[in-house]
């Protein structure tokens, strides 16, 4: 236990940075404190309520001095959700923090001084509310009545809400009118305390560009009343043109989908067009969530690239092949790697659909793959993985090919750092792109060009 504080004692603190979760860090004595919705440079009396050895975490108890950036959130439940975790920040300023967390984690993880002026300004979204373009929101039967809402942040307390206003109001209309439906149709969602009923969540996903909407219901038991709603909604809701059940009966399993999946009405698929290309969605394939924000990142990606028409390129972590729709005309070949198979069949359905002969799809491991292609020559390798990052194996196999240039979109800045650690041996940082994909939260992605010493 650090003998410097105590739990329930309050201190006046000096914000001095924002964390990666976007809270506010005050120091007592060199000991780091975490302040939720607390912003830098503001003056706050902070009330403390865990100790550990190395940190402490604390409360606003009052602010002092508060920063001119500081607003009011917009959103009803901010407080409590956790969703989102920067409302209470000017949009404009959370832009300059965004790239302050950036370089924060260049500085801590990376082990190496770079110059800060390869790290560009944050590209903020023109449209930062109702960005969202797909909902995956729990149900629950409260007081006889269906809601849809939100977890509590670190909690499974369910808050019950009318919309989210960082979700497209499309979702949020459709949201209301299921759950309105269930009330007058008898389909109970789920109810925590009972452990009864048919629905635990609702997936609602709209394609910005098209106006298609894929609803999915994800249920705990089969609901004979079902097919009769869907019915209705899509009379109502005429864009609604995919509907699927999905049994997903193991209330311990985090994930939506499984394998025991009906398609209820519609078509299978909808269709987003993106730079002119058309992508086929299933209610699984993973595709960017800010439809706007992704347009601009694969755009950053492609320019930082400098592509030639003679280069062989590789789109690692390809999903349903976003990098290789936005590069293939400016290359000879690009090899798409993909491991989940239904991902790498939405992405040849695309690339047949927008007419795209030059990308062939490897539904392989990166291990697997680059031994297929040892004969090739890879000019540049394209990464855009998990927030786990590439990993000391991953990166070991890029150090045997040693391409020209590597372009790497990443949604998390500390691993997105300590992978820079070890390529920055062999390779040049020359520029980092932040990126606003996630509007008022502390999310950071980026896009980073890396070339090989000479």
């Amino acid at each position: 236990m650090n003998e410097h504080i105590t739990v329930g004692e309050t201190l006046d603190l000096e914000i001095k940075r924002m964390g990666i979760n976007g809270e506010g860090i005050a120091y007592y004595k060199k000991l780091a404190i975490f302040v939720d919705q607390a912003i830098p440079g503001e003056m706050i009396s902070v009330n403390i309520d865990e100790v550990f050895d190395n940190r402490a975490i604390g409360h606003i108890e009052d602010i002092k001095k508060p920063s001119l950036d500081r607003q009011t959130p917009f959103c009803p439940v901010y407080d409590i959700c956790g969703g989102c975790q920067t409302q209470h920040i000017s949009y404009q300023a959370m832009l300059d923090h965004k790239r302050d967390i950036l370089l924060k984690s260049f500085d801590r993880y990376a082990g190496l001084t770079i110059n800060q002026k390869k790290i560009k300004p944050t590209l903020g979204a023109k449209n930062p509310q109702n960005y969202r373009n797909k909902a995956s929101l729990p149900i629950q039967w409260i007081k006889g009545k269906n809601r849809f809402g939100m977890y509590a942040k670190n909690s499974n307390q369910f808050i019950p809400i009318e919309g989210c206003p960082v979700q497209h109001e499309v979702i949020n209309s459709i949201l209301r009118k299921i759950v309105s439906m269930m009330d007058s149709f008898g389909i109970q969602a789920y109810d925590a305390k009972t452990k009864q009923g048919y629905v635990r969540h609702i997936v609602v996903r709209i394609a910005e560009h098209t106006k298609e909407v894929q609803v999915s219901f994800i249920m705990l038991k089969k609901s004979n009343r079902l097919d009769d709603l869907v019915k209705k909604l899509v009379e109502l809701e005429p864009n609604i043109v995919s509907v699927f059940e999905v049994m997903n009966e193991d209330m311990r399993k985090m994930g939506f989908f499984t394998d025991q999946k009906r398609l209820i009405l519609g078509k299978e698929t909808i269709t987003e067009i993106l730079n002119g290309h058309e992508y086929i969605l299933k209610p699984e394939a993973f595709f960017q969530l800010n439809t706007e924000q992704a347009d601009v990142f694969y755009q950053e990606m492609r320019r930082l690239a400098n592509l030639k028409p003679h280069e062989i390129a590789m789109d690692a972590y390809a999903g349903i092949a976003p990098v290789s729709h936005y590069i293939h005309e400016h290359v000879k070949k690009v090899y798409a790697i993909e491991m989940d198979a239904s991902a790498c069949e939405s992405a040849r359905l695309s690339l047949e659909r927008n007419n795209i002969k030059n990308v062939t799809i490897l539904q392989s491991d990166f291990k697997r793959a680059l031994s297929g292609l040892k004969e090739k020559k890879i000019d540049v390798m394209f990464f855009d993985p998990p927030r786990v990052g590439l990993g000391d194996d991953t990166i070991e196999l890029i150090l045997q090919f040693k391409p020209k240039r590597l372009i790497y979109g990443s949604c998390n800045p500390s691993t997105l750092a300590k992978d820079l650690n070890a390529l920055l041996v062999h390779y040049d940082l020359i520029e980092t792109v932040p990126i606003d994909m996630f509007p008022y939260t502390s999310l950071v992605e980026s896009v980073s060009l890396l070339t090989l010493k000479s």
